[in-house]
């Protein structure tokens, strides 16, 4: 849109530069025509003065005075000057004018390339005039003198306006609809797309929700075949699974299950936030978060507690059992290009899943090592986990029952 204006306004600007120079040239053409008719009417006057006055032997003639002054009259004119070739004032409407050097660059413009030019001034009465200076050629169009004459400004304004009127005023109109068309036209299409953006920014964040943050961020750094790279890292891993889950789903309506699951998830994605960690994936009654960085042992086992006394305290139809292990895993897309998941992998993933399968109702446990702060938790106890050879040593945690202090 500012291109459009933009380009509007130098339509305006060039037009009415083109305007004012075949104006000009129009003025300059009409003085051409007059100064020609002066010249004639005076000759014929005054023959014998103005042969005298041509070849510069005097202007003292009151015929001439009187013809030149009868033609100044008679076309209305401001002023009438008349120089030779050595720029000097042969005749002046006003007398004291005659006999003096013209040093302007116009006159000298004319004499030297036998055209026409004008110059635009202010009278000291403040009158704006233009002085139109004009070539009198002979049979060979050789400058013999320069007319010139004075015209108001205002007139040549006058006849602007009028000649720019119409080629102006229809392109505007025209433009000015164009433009009106145009704005509404980008406006209801700005408006399209804003509706769009939204939707693809609502659709983006619902689909956000069905994926880990770590996912969203892979996804992004995709190039530009959609390779997602692996990656190794050590993380801290927090599994989760409801007690006598398959009890409850047997007795209990669909609706009730998926309004349990929607209230426990709820309360452990909320935790697993808070401590700074990431939701990897949900499965069925089961979850499944990480945690990266110095301390994510500590948030891990902080945000396990956390979720186990607000089940606690919501008082839910079944309780869930945590583990947390820290190890080795492999982050990366998991699947055919037609659909991938990202998710870590690894033995560390199948430890924290042992190690919830070792917790019973509304208990954490987790590997002693990930412990810096043992305070609240048993003994260590060593666990054989299935499909590792050597013990690992736990602890474990019991959530306060609801009404009970921690």
């Amino acid at each position: 849109m500012p291109f459009l204006v933009l380009f509007i306004a130098a339509l305006v600007a060039l037009t009415v530069f083109g305007a004012r120079q075949a104006t000009e040239a129009i003025y300059l053409d009409l003085a051409q025509r007059r100064a020609d008719t002066i010249a004639r009417a005076v000759s014929n006057a005054a023959p014998a003065a103005w042969l005298d006055l041509m070849a510069g032997r005097g202007t003292d003639s009151a015929e001439l005075h009187k013809a030149f002054a009868d033609e100044v009259h008679e076309l209305k004119l401001i002023r009438l000057k008349v120089y030779d070739l050595r720029r000097r004032t042969i005749y002046d409407s006003v007398p004291q004018g005659e006999g003096r050097i013209e040093e302007g660059p116009a006159l000298r413009a004319v004499i030297e390339r036998a055209g026409p030019s004008a110059v635009p001034r202010v009278e000291p009465d403040g009158t704006a005039v233009y002085e139109l200076y004009v070539p009198l050629l002979d049979g060979q169009g050789r400058v013999q003198a320069v007319f010139e004459l004075y015209e108001p400004i205002d007139r040549i304004d006058g006849i602007l306006a009028r000649a720019t009127a119409a080629p102006l005023i229809v392109p505007a109109v025209l433009m000015a609809l164009l433009v009106a068309a145009l704005w509404r036209l980008v406006s209801r299409a700005q408006h399209d797309i804003d509706a769009r953006t939204r939707a693809m920014v609502a659709l983006r964040r619902r689909i956000e929700s069905f994926v880990s943050a770590r996912a969203t961020e892979a996804a992004r750094g995709t190039d530009s075949g959609g390779t997602i790279p692996s990656r190794r890292l050590v993380l801290s891993l927090l599994y989760s699974d409801v007690r006598a889950f398959t009890g409850f789903a047997e007795a209990s309506s669909p609706e009730a299950v998926v309004a349990f699951l929607n209230q426990l998830m709820t309360i452990q994605v909320r935790a697993v936030h808070d401590h700074g960690g990431d939701v990897d994936k949900l499965i069925g009654d089961a979850l499944l978060a990480h945690f990266s960085g110095e301390d994510a042992a500590q948030r891990a086992v902080a945000a396990a507690r956390a979720i186990l006394e607000a089940c606690a305290a919501a008082n839910l139809p079944r309780q869930v059992g945590i583990g947390v292990f820290t190890g080795d895993v492999v982050a990366g897309a998991i699947g055919p290009a037609e659909r991938r998941d990202y998710t870590v992998v690894g033995d560390s993933v199948n430890v924290a899943a042992r190690l919830c399968a070792a917790a019973h109702g509304g208990e954490l446990v987790v590997a002693a090592a990930d412990l810096a702060d043992g305070d609240g938790f048993g003994a260590v106890e060593i666990l054989y986990v299935k499909g590792r050879r050597d013990p690992l040593p736990v602890r474990r945690w019991q959530a306060p029952a609801a009404g009970k202090p921690g």
